[in-house]
Parts: structure tokens; sequence; C-alpha cells
């Protein structure tokens, strides 16, 4: 490895690899690599995340940090080692180079992109690094748009459910204290073999399997969904667990002829509430919610949410001690072309759109249709199973027959079972009801936090209007302390932040987060170059927190009519 001297006066990294000498960048026109890395950048907001694969000599920093603000920040992946450890100039407080590393480019990822900022992201590969360090560049990309893909679905996720997680939170208040909390079954069956049923095409096949050694399945812990309670009830296997994550009404329909089961419920804030006020066996508390919202419930565990219900149902055989735990009817994907088992299809299913989006490798090797939803919650699961990868306590073995699920290889179901060591027993949940919590009282102070965001967001709204309406044309950065404007932008500002930052503004839920995220979408558009003379103007910075105040007045009002409606539907003899 050497520096080279380029044609146009710049320098480049020529490395010897396979015997053969390749060049980072162009060795003529280095000039030119840099203006395609500044160009990518030409509408760059004053937030956007920028990331960068190579940092070659670092020639392009001086211009990079030109196009730069000091909201923007940029990551620069660096595959090679010698390169990364060399590099001795000062990068500055927004820049950071990083030495690649899978495991880092993910955790990095995870840390800095959200359903905000999901559309305001800046990729570049900087000359050749792309094609040199294919492999490198390869796994960047894929961990880059499942990331962002991740962080798309919560923006879907708010959109579709925002109405029915905020009746199903309240009226599951009062069903927490005559629930067990998840933490109350902590490692109570180490050692024990779990089968986690899904309802993938495969799951008519297991089921085969687990009728046949019904046995040595009944030394098992079996957790199972909604949409599988059915198949195993009429194949003669009681469950030991169900869960139930879903907030939509099917739910409660795929459960209905087993209403009257003993076996325990798992659930969280958003589950049915048709489901959970009419299931008569007991009920085990995950939170996801209230750990964060109330005082002396900060304990409480939640579960692993991948964006499936057999991602719960796995994490909680592992919180039990459970191993092996073995994956029945997780095909995710299209396994003989059926979304999912005959034994676990209803009414519901003809409702969706089920056709294929992409393919995957199956368990076999070969190509197998799936969508990109199936295949963000295998990838999910992947990144579950990988933190037990250097761990003895917990082995994951697929018994499906759909898509290839890495750490967890494929095993018979039969041969397992008849491998297995049963030798520990398995302990049932039996119920401890010591949640003490008064949905009164909850309820109450999410409607005072409602109308008194209402009435700041209306305090707002007035500054803003009274600003624009005596149209100043004024520099914020230019006006003395006690400048009225100033104060009042001030002030707006602090309305913003103790909205935000507000533990209650968790209860809205996807109100919330679709809020955040069209603010943004909408009505940011600022520019990178322009963020020092705008983010100090008077009349733009009313502008937009006018907007702002218009939006969530209109969000909050929507949200206690729902809240109120559910109140009175639910709790009218209690509360009112």
């Amino acid at each position: 490895m050497k520096k080279v001297k380029t044609s146009d006066g710049f320098f480049v990294t020529r490395i010897k690899k396979e015997r053969e000498y390749y060049y980072l960048a162009d060795q003529t026109n280095y000039k030119n690599e840099i203006t395609n890395l500044l160009n990518t950048l030409e509408d760059l907001k004053f937030d956007s995340l920028i990331f960068l694969f190579g940092i070659d000599t670092g020639a392009y920093l001086p211009e990079l940090k030109k196009k730069l603000c000091q909201k923007n920040h940029v990551f620069i992946f660096e595959p090679n080692k010698t390169i990364h450890n060399n590099i001795t100039m000062d990068l500055g407080d927004n820049i950071k180079l990083v030495y690649y590393q899978e495991d880092v480019v993910k955790q990095i990822f995870e840390e800095t992109i959200d359903f905000k900022n999901l559309n305001n992201i800046f990729f570049y590969s900087f000359g050749n690094y792309s094609t040199l360090y294919k492999k490198e560049y390869d796994q960047l990309i894929e961990h880059l748009d499942w990331t962002i893909i991740k962080s798309a679905s919560q923006v879907s996720l708010a959109k579709r459910f925002k109405k029915i997680f905020i009746k199903n939170m309240i009226a599951n208040l009062k069903i927490i204290p005559e629930s067990t909390p998840i933490h109350r079954y902590l490692f109570t069956n180490t050692g024990v073999p779990a089968i986690v049923v899904s309802g993938g095409a495969s799951l008519d096949k297991n089921m085969e399997d687990m009728k046949r050694y019904k046995d040595l399945v009944k030394n098992c812990f079996v957790i199972t969904g909604s949409r599988t309670v059915d198949a195993l009830i009429k194949n003669g296997i009681m469950p030991d667990m169900i869960v139930s994550v879903d907030p939509v009404n099917a739910n409660f329909d795929m459960m209905k002829d087993h209403l009257d089961l003993k076996v325990p419920l798992a659930f969280y804030e958003y589950s049915n509430r048709y489901l959970l006020k009419n299931y008569q066996g007991e009920k085990i508390f995950i939170s996801l919610l209230l750990s964060r919202t109330i005082k002396g419930m900060e304990h409480l565990k939640a579960v692993y949410c991948g964006g499936s219900v057999s991602h719960a149902c796995v994490d909680i055989a592992s919180m039990l001690g459970c191993s092996p735990i073995l994956l029945t009817g997780q095909d995710l994907a299209y396994t003989h072309e059926k979304h999912h088992a005959d034994s676990a299809t209803f009414s519901y299913d003809s409702t969706l759109d089920y056709r294929p989006q992409t393919f995957v490798k199956d368990i076999y090797g070969n190509l197998i249709g799936t969508t990109v939803t199936l295949d963000y919650f295998r990838k999910n699961l992947e990144l579950y199973i990988s933190q037990y990868k250097n761990q003895d306590r917990v082995r994951f073995y697929n018994c499906s027959y759909g898509a290839e699920i890495e750490g967890a290889p494929h095993k018979e179901l039969g041969d397992i079972l008849l491998q297995t060591d049963f030798s520990k027993k398995k302990i049932p949940c039996l119920p401890s009801h010591e949640l003490t919590l008064d949905a009164k009282e909850t309820i109450d102070s999410l409607m005072e936090f409602l109308e008194d965001s209402l009435i700041k967001a209306g305090q707002g709204l007035e500054l803003c209007e009274l600003i624009r309406l005596e149209n100043k044309t004024k520099s914020l950065v230019e006006v003395e302390e006690d400048d009225i404007d100033l104060q009042r932008i001030l002030y707006i500002l602090q309305l913003v932040n103790s909205f935000e930052n507000n533990p209650y503004s968790s209860y809205l839920g996807g109100y919330f987060s679709e809020f955040l995220y069209e603010i943004k979408e909408k009505n940011i558009s600022m520019q990178a170059k322009d963020y020092d003379k705008l983010t100090s103007d008077l009349q733009y910075q009313a502008s937009f927190f006018q907007e702002y105040f218009l939006k969530l007045h209109g969000i909050l009002s929507e949200v206690r009519e729902t809240a109120s409606s559910t109140v009175s539907e639910f709790y009218e003899s209690h509360i009112v």
C-alpha cells in the first residue's frame, strides 16, 4: 500500500490485492471523484444523515465540510484497517471515521436511523470501494436497506392502527391488575424444550409430527399465537401459553371458540380489547408502555418486538429458560405457494393481498417466494437469535420447511423429539396478581395531559399568529436578550420540548409517531446551506411552528375524542 500522486495534484491510495495493484479512486482525475461525491449531496437538508463508504486519503474532507451545517452527521465506514489507523487529520465534531465491522455498522444504523429521518438519508460509496471491497459494501447496503424498511414499518403501523391502539390501551387498563407480570416466570422452565407454534404453511406437516409424538410433546412447553390455537386444540394438543399481541378484531375471531380455555393468555397494552375482555383464563402482562410512564412499574419487563407474534413467543420461551426452542410453522415465506397452513387460515385472510414480492433461500437452498414484510420478520428473528450465538444456554432449531433462518438450523421435529432429554419437568405459569393499577387515575391523568397539551398548543398558535401578523423581518441572532420576539420563540420552543419529552406523549402511540414523521416530512425542507440564515429568521420560525401547532391541535383533539368514547364504552359503570 502506498500513496500515489494523481495527475491533477491529489493523492490516491494504491493497494495490492490478489497479486494485482488497484487504486481506490481515479488516479488521473481525482477531482472528478470528489465532484461526484459532492453532487450527491446537492439537496442536503439541515439535519440529513450521511453515510459514506471509504475515505481513501481524505482529500474530499475539506469540500465535504463546506456542505455541512452543525446539525448534519457524517459516518465514514473504512474497510481498510491501515488506512483507518493512518488518518490523522481533524474530522470535526460531526464527522466520524469508523473502521468497518459488520456488527458496528448494524449498531450505528440502529442508533441513528428512525421513522423521523428515514427519508432524509444520504449514502455514497467513494471511488472504487464498492468493487474492491464488494463483500463489505454488499453487507453495508443490506443492513442500511433493512434498517430503513424497519423504520418505515413504524410509520405504516402508526397510520394503520393509531385509533385502535388508543382504544385497546384504555380498555385493557382494568385487565392489568387481574394479570401476572411476565417476569414472575423468568427461568422457571430452565432446560425444558419449547415448541413455538406459528401459522405458516409448514404447520400442517409439523402438526402430523406433533400428533405422532404427542406423548413427547406433552413434556415440551408449547407457546402459540391466537391464529394456531384452534389447530392445536382440534389435534388434541393443549398449549401451555397463548400470546396475543395483534390489536385487530381478527385476533378475537380466531379465538372465539376457545374463550373458556384454562391456558394463560399473555398480552400487552395494545392487544385486542375484545379478546381480553371475554377470555376466561388467566392472563399474563407484558409491558411496553406502562413501564415507561407509571411510577412504580419501571421493573416490568417487555418482550422482543420483531413485527409478529412469533418473535414475542420465541422471546418468552427464552425468558422461561427453555432450550432447545423448536420453531414450527415458521415459514416466513410462501411454502407450497401458501400464505398460511390450511389449519390456520381464516375468513379474515381473504381480505389481504398475499402475492409474493421477492425471493429468498429456503431450507434446501432453493429460491422461495416471500414478501418484504415476511423477510423483515425473518431478519428480525435472525437478529434476535444472533445474540445467543456464543452462549450455550439456549439452542434454536427450525422445524419448518420455508425460508432458511440463520442461527436456527433445520431439523425434523420428530427427530429432535426422539433425541431430546426430557429430564427437566415443565412448570405451569401459576397466577400471582401483584400489580396495582388505578385505571381511573391513569385515564384521568391522560385526559388531563390531553387538555393541558391542547391549551398549550393554542398558546403556541396564538404566539405564532401574533409574530406573523406584525410582519417583522428580524434576525434572532442580532437582537437583545430581552427582545419580545426572541422571548416568544424561546417560549414556543419550551412548549414543543415539554410536549415531545413528556412521558404521557407515549400514550398517543401511533398518533405521536405519525405526527413527528409528517411534521418533518411536510414542513421541514430547510437545506443545510440555509440553516444559519433560516434558524435565525423570525418569520420562518413563526411560519413553521404555526404549522406545527395546527397539526398538533388537530391530532390531540382526535385523540381526546377517541379516548372519551372508549372510556364511556368500557368504564361507564366504574368511572363515569
